[in-house]
């Protein structure tokens, strides 16, 4: 099973060696907001897409990774699916033949 988003959030941080005031000042991040964003607080784990890339900046991470481990679908992409449904398509198709 994967990690929350907290915990990976926390463990991509410590990989870079940063505290959370650190990447909170470097994100534009409220620190007590990081704080219980890491701790898997309820409520606070809906950062904006903005605030994720900014994340994902500081931590050298894809943008579209931290965007998507948030549980969230990156807004181009967003607008390329409602775009062009076939793509949708082939996502169930794809994903149908990963599990035979």
């Amino acid at each position: 099973m994967a990690d929350s988003f907290g915990k990976y959030l926390r463990r991509k941080r410590k990989q870079k060696g940063k505290s959370q005031r650190a990447l909170a000042d470097e994100a534009g991040v409220n620190f007590t907001y990081l704080s219980k964003v890491e701790n898997d607080v309820p409520g606070f784990s809906s950062l904006s897409e903005p605030t994720l890339e900014k994340l994902a900046g500081a931590l050298d991470v894809d943008p579209d990774e931290m965007i998507t481990r948030a549980g969230k679908i990156p807004s181009d992409v967003k607008r390329m699916l409602v775009d062009d449904f076939s793509l949708v398509k082939e996502i169930r198709n794809r994903e149908r033949r990963s599990g035979e």
